[in-house]
């Protein structure tokens, strides 16, 4: 999330891609969240989000089932350069989606952060007219590893976490977007043991079929979010990467 002297350079080719894959089906009068993670196919072939005011965003998912759907397991990638790093890496299955990894140094894709267990970020399935249940992590659950080399140095944790997906709504996205079917997953962390005072908020805009648009980044200063930061990536345009990876545990 906050979310880049192995030389050998990768492209995504996780385990899941040479396995016979499932399609995910969700049950009647819910829908799949990873049509909010991702862009849509075909576009994430040959389309990336451009940025307003921050950087890309380049969407790969592993295994790729087109048109298909999504798989019951895999991954996805969010790309954050042309040259193919620095990037957020996250897991699913049929339960969750979980994130998993994301840099540490921008231009150094040996370094990178690393959760010690997947953390659930979203339930895979919502109902298509509400939310999606709070999700709630310990600090052994926040718990992640600090990278350089591809060999982690030092571990460290979020305290207490909690991750909420909102109810669909009509957003306009600005750029050339227009307006977009939303959802905004919103993750709290710093917070105390009864999952409130946190200080740290991090709220991310997914657009049905578009993925990743917008990122806001807020502080708790006296009782109330500030917001620090915001990155805006909505404009649809064309061009696509690969995943690069320096070090397979960034993945794996």
């Amino acid at each position: 999330m906050k979310t880049i002297v192995c030389l050998l350079v990768l492209g995504v080719g996780l385990p899941f891609s040479l396995q016979a894959q499932q399609l995910n089906r969700c049950p009647r009068g819910t829908e799949d969240m990873l049509n909010y993670f991702v862009m849509g196919y075909p576009n994430r072939v040959d389309h990336f989000m451009g940025p307003g005011n921050a950087n890309p965003i380049y969407t790969a998912v592993d295994p790729e089932l087109g048109s298909s759907g999504f798989g019951t397991q895999g991954n996805f990638v969010w790309v954050k350069s042309i040259v193919g790093y620095p990037w957020d890496v996250d897991t699913y299955d049929t339960k969750y989606i979980y994130h998993r990894s994301t840099e540490l140094k921008w231009t150094d894709a040996t370094t990178f952060k690393r959760q010690a267990n997947d953390l659930p970020i979203s339930q895979r399935c919502i109902s298509t007219r509400t939310g999606g249940l709070p999700l709630r992590a310990t600090p052994s659950q926040t718990t992640y590893s600090f990278y350089a080399n591809c060999q982690p140095y030092q571990t460290a944790n979020l305290s207490y976490a909690t991750n909420t997906i909102s109810s669909p709504m009509n957003v306009n996205a600005g750029g050339n977007l227009g307006t977009v079917k939303t959802r905004l997953l919103t993750y709290q962390y710093s917070c105390n043991s009864k999952y409130q005072a946190c200080q740290f908020m991090e709220v991310f805009s997914l657009g049905n079929q578009i993925g990743l648009y917008d990122w806001k980044y807020y502080k708790s200063q006296n009782g109330k979010w500030v917001q620090a930061q915001e990155s805006a990536m909505n404009n649809l345009d064309l061009g696509q990467t690969t995943p690069s990876f320096a070090c397979t545990n960034t993945y794996e």
